[in-house]
């Protein structure tokens, strides 16, 4: 028998209006189990398959993994997953997570999504470009074609008006059950890199909150900075970030059998449930991306987080008990960080949306029904280079190449690189020479 959570009590409710409205927003704090127990409730009331949307691999993973294990199955079986590079299911599975570029890839591939009955976009909030694009699509096929389909939208922190008002869908609120948690921060701002200072200052706070902390750092080098820093410490150093094996991040989402600090990336802020955690120390930096008109793609930038994404990961530890979250900068400053994050839409580069979308028959993206419309520039700039690489006509359909780009799922111009490699005999060359400019940091 599963444990009861918080959201356990609406879903009746979601699954009703679901019925009624064919689309439901439902707004549910961290911890209330949103994420475990709506998609296989649609199982259970029905619907014959279901697509989740999990914006993260790591979380997409662990929520299949849950699922499977809360229903008494194996992974695989009814409950599996697919992210890039990894698939775990067959012809029997009901319940795929999948991220928000499998999605994609999906929709360009199978425009009716035939045999879907519903799909749930969990962690709405992070609003990554593939997210924005995945929901408009969905909008537009239940609106056009399949009206029988049923589309969850999901987030903790997300403002669920503007979304509720784009499906025409009623809001459901979960309560949730989380302990107080004591917000801090340094008396002063302090020298040191963000490893150095979390490595500085998560000895005590384990010693104090008598349970597990969770350490948010902006990347992998960094992570690796404070772990090495923290070697001489009496605890179980844990790294947890995208780049890990899967085993890896399995193994950092188990309990530990002996105190833990815990050094993850922003993969942490959502979705995963670490067990024991009783304080958070938040470095106060995220790498977002960015068009980078130098190199014609997007970049990582290292920036302050949002204060959204500060009480975000705070939240993280009250989930077991009462909790303390140290912010690693002084308190006066707190107000000068922006609000919340900007939606990818508003920043990074559209030329790969502009590809999916005409892959997908949408040949005029400034027609489109965005959720929210990109700018206008950012808009024309991308339609120029998808012209001037070869990839689409003077009516904006895709060429051939067009077509067999974006069934690559990569930037339009790496995209571009490879099959002008693969044409000219030097494929194995160019496929080196993409993977070093999309990695992040090539020379690790």
């Amino acid at each position: 028998m599963n444990h009861a959570l918080p959201v356990d009590a609406v879903l009746s409710d979601l699954i009703a209006a679901l019925r009624t409205a064919g689309a439901v927003v439902l707004r549910a704090p961290t911890g209330s189990g949103k994420t475990t127990r709506v998609p296989p409730a649609l199982l259970d009331a029905g619907f014959r398959r279901v697509l989740m949307l999990e914006p993260r691999r790591v979380a997409a993973r662990a929520a299949a993994a849950r699922i499977a294990e809360e229903r008494g199955g194996r992974l695989g079986e009814e409950v599996g997953f697919q992210v890039r590079h990894d698939r775990v299911g067959g012809a029997a599975t009901r319940l795929w997570v999948v991220t928000d570029g499998v999605l994609l890839q999906r929709l360009i591939a199978d425009p009716f999504l035939e045999g879907v009955d519903a799909v749930v976009i969990d962690e709405f909030h992070e609003r990554s470009l593939n997210v924005d694009l995945c929901l408009a699509l969905l909008a537009r096929l239940r609106a056009e074609v399949r009206p029988e389909l049923a589309i969850v939208v999901m987030s903790a922190t997300m403002d669920a008006g503007p979304v509720a008002d784009f499906l025409a869908a009623p809001v459901i609120d979960a309560m949730g059950r989380t302990y107080p948690v004591e917000v801090r921060y340094l008396a002063r701002a302090e020298e040191g890199s963000p490893g150095a200072l979390v490595a500085r200052h998560a000895p005590a706070l384990l010693a104090e909150t008598g349970g597990d902390v969770l350490a948010f750092l902006p990347g992998v080098a960094e992570i690796e900075e404070a772990y090495a820093q923290l070697g001489d410490v009496d605890a179980e150093r844990v790294p947890l970030h995208g780049r890990l094996p899967p085993s890896a991040q399995q193994a950092a989402l188990r309990p530990g059998t002996r105190p833990r600090i815990v050094l993850a990336t922003n993969v942490a802020e959502t979705s995963v449930t670490l067990p024991a955690v009783r304080g958070v120390i938040d470095a106060g930096w995220v790498r977002v991306s960015r068009y980078d008109a130098a190199r014609g793609l997007d970049a990582l930038i290292l920036e302050p987080n949002s204060r959204a994404s500060a009480d975000q990961r705070a939240g993280r530890a009250g989930r077991v008990g009462p909790g303390v979250a140290l912010r690693l900068w002084p308190e006066r400053s707190h107000g000068a960080r922006r609000a919340s994050d900007d939606p990818e839409v508003r920043r990074a580069d559209l030329s790969g949306a502009l590809l999916a979308l005409a892959a997908w028959g949408e040949p005029d993206p400034a027609a489109f029904p965005w959720f929210e419309p990109p700018p206008s520039d950012a808009l024309a700039s991308a339609g120029r280079l998808l012209s001037a690489l070869g990839l689409r006509d003077a009516g904006g359909a895709l060429t051939p190449m067009g077509r067999a780009a974006a069934r690559l799922g990569t930037h339009p111009r790496l995209a571009t690189a490879l099959l002008r490699g693969h044409a000219l005999g030097v494929g194995e060359a160019m496929c080196e020479a993409v993977a070093l400019l999309e990695a992040r940091a090539p020379m690790r």
